[in-house]
């Protein structure tokens, strides 16, 4: 045997699929970062248009408040407050988003509250007689319904 014959030259070729595996994992990487971006950019976008019809609900509720205000002059000071609460430019939008709903859920309660004082008076009226004897039974009942805005 002579010396050298033993090795075998294809054990010397370069392997180079260090540098493709590389390349495969800098490609996953690249590809993964774009998907971040994008999903960041549509996550701007998203919180852009909440933005923009929450300060669209504050400014609706500014005008209804002003409407409010002209419809019930005798209340106008509560209307024309919510509604400069409302368009605060000193306070978050999320503040003032709080103050509109705020004044929404006590107005809402109010109003319940009258509606059922104005039950209460009925049926009292109702009990007394008065109201029977006075229109004719049945039809008091329907008048004072249509009245009270809970006719049948």
């Amino acid at each position: 045997m002579l010396l050298g014959s033993s090795i075998d030259p294809s054990l010397f070729s370069n392997d180079y699929s260090g540098f493709a595996n590389a390349g495969a994992i800098r490609g996953q990487s690249t590809a993964q970062l774009g998907k971040d971006i994008a999903g960041a950019a549509t996550n701007v976008a998203s919180g852009y248009v909440q933005m923009k019809q929450a300060q669209g609900q504050t400014d609706a509720f500014k005008k209804s408040m002003d409407a409010m205000a002209k419809a019930f002059p005798s209340q106008a000071d509560m209307f024309n407050k919510a509604g400069m609460e409302a368009m605060d430019p000193n306070a978050s939008l999320i503040e003032r988003l709080s103050r509109m709903n705020a004044f929404k859920d006590t107005f809402q309660m109010v109003q319940q509250q009258k509606t059922m004082n104005m039950n209460e008076q009925f049926k009292n009226y109702q009990m007394s007689g008065a109201g029977q004897a006075a229109a004719g039974g049945a039809a008091s009942t329907d008048a004072w319904n249509k009245a009270a805005g809970t006719g049948n």
